[in-house]
This record gives C-alpha cells, sequence and structure tokens, in this order.
C-alpha cells in the first residue's frame, strides 16, 4: 500500500514542504487524474496539521497541478484531447516568434549551461530520468522565454501556464519516446541557437511543438 513519506514538523516554512512534497507525488504517479485529494489522509501520512495542507492545495492549484472546485474539494486534473491540441495550437504559434526575437540575445553561457543540463537529465536512469527530463523540459523553455523582447508574449505564455502544466504532468507519467524525443529536438534548437540562426531556431521549436503535440494524443488514443 502505498503512502506519503512523512515531514519534519521542525521546518519554518512546512507548507512549502508539503508543496514540495504533494507536487512530486502528483508527477510520479501517485495520485490518478481525477481522484479527489483526501486533506485528512494526506494530512495523517505526512504527519501534519489541516493547516499547511490548506496552504499547499492553494499553491498547487495556483500552479496547475490540481484543480480546486467549490464544496467540492481539490481534485487531480483530468487531461482530455482537446486540452492537449488547445496548449499546443497557442504554444507553436507564441513560442517560435519567442525563440527569433530571443535568438540574438541568449548569451553563449547560458546556452552551454543549458545544454549541460539536458545531457544531464538525459543520463539519470529510472523515474529519476522522467522527473530530470521534465524539469530539465521546464527550465529549457523558460530560459529562452527570459530573453525575450516583447514582453506581451512572456504574459500570455504566463496566463497559459496552468494547463501547460497539466500538459507536462500528463506527458511524464506517459512518457514512452516522448521525452527521449523531446531531449534531442532541444539539442537541435540549442544548436540553432548557438549559431544565432534565429529563422531555423524558430522553426524547429514550431516543428519540436508539433510533434509534441503528435506524441501525445497519438498516445492518449491508443
Amino acid at each position: 500500500m502505498k503512502s506519503l513519506h512523512p515531514l519534519s514538523t521542525d521546518d519554518k516554512s512546512l507548507a512549502n514542504m508539503v508543496v514540495y512534497s504533494l507536487r512530486e507525488a502528483i508527477l510520479n504517479g501517485y495520485f490518478e487524474p481525477g481522484e479527489k485529494l483526501d486533506q485528512d489522509k494526506i494530512a495523517d501520512e505526512l504527519k501534519v496539521s489541516r493547516t499547511p495542507i490548506r496552504e499547499a492545495l492553494k499553491a498547487l492549484a495556483a500552479n496547475g497541478f490540481i484543480e480546486i472546485q467549490s464544496f467540492r474539494g481539490a481534485f487531480i486534473p483530468v487531461i482530455n484531447l482537446q486540452d492537449i491540441l488547445d496548449v499546443y495550437e497557442i504554444r507553436w504559434i507564441v513560442e517560435p516568434e519567442i525563440v527569433r526575437q530571443s535568438t540574438p540575445h541568449i548569451p553563449n553561457q547560458i546556452i552551454d549551461d543549458c545544454e549541460n543540463m539536458l545531457k544531464e537529465a538525459k543520463q539519470c536512469e529510472s523515474i529519476e530520468n522522467e522527473r530530470a527530463l521534465y524539469d530539465a523540459d521546464e527550465k529549457f523553455h523558460a530560459m529562452i522565454i527570459g530573453y525575450c523582447e516583447n514582453q506581451i508574449f512572456t504574459e500570455i505564455l504566463q496566463k497559459l501556464n496552468n494547463r501547460i502544466v497539466r500538459v507536462r504532468t500528463f506527458a511524464l507519467r506517459h512518457t514512452g519516446q516522448t521525452l527521449n524525443n523531446t531531449h534531442d529536438e532541444h539539442l537541435s534548437i540549442l544548436y540553432a541557437l548557438r549559431n544565432r540562426d534565429a529563422e531555423q531556431a524558430a522553426h524547429l521549436m514550431e516543428l519540436h511543438l508539433r510533434n509534441s503535440a503528435k506524441r501525445i494524443m497519438a498516445h492518449m488514443s491508443t
């Protein structure tokens, strides 16, 4: 019978510890899509009171990991084909332009650091590999967005963040070759960035996002 790991009550930021513990549990498939979170059970397993649990659930909801429904409680989001298509249709329009604008401004050292991060993530094993690739994917896209001059593009993606997190979480639970292919595509984009080829980097980003959507939707259709 699976259970969450108890937390130390000596930590000054217990709610943050609960956020981390539940986020890891969600990403690692501890909860099922659509499952209602039993706050009493979680509090008992983590050996904390209900207060940090409530605070943690609010934080997780704000970041798209769970949904809080009025008078019903907190639930693990369910992802469907339309959710994935909606997110990626916006991303493959917006993110290639972000890459195009960011290409001249990203320092070589940042590109090198990002490449090393991706390669280190690929070398991890088992579930750690999946989580490392998930985190690397998140950091990779955030790195590029951070150098975009047009802040409106950044705001658009920030508003989509909850939906993007849900799709990333789903992809982690149904990896197959998805994250490995994502890794290779990221390296190709980095190569274009290093060569300061903005058009090629933008093209590869659009191709990467379209491929990612196809892989996830193909898995859902099986």
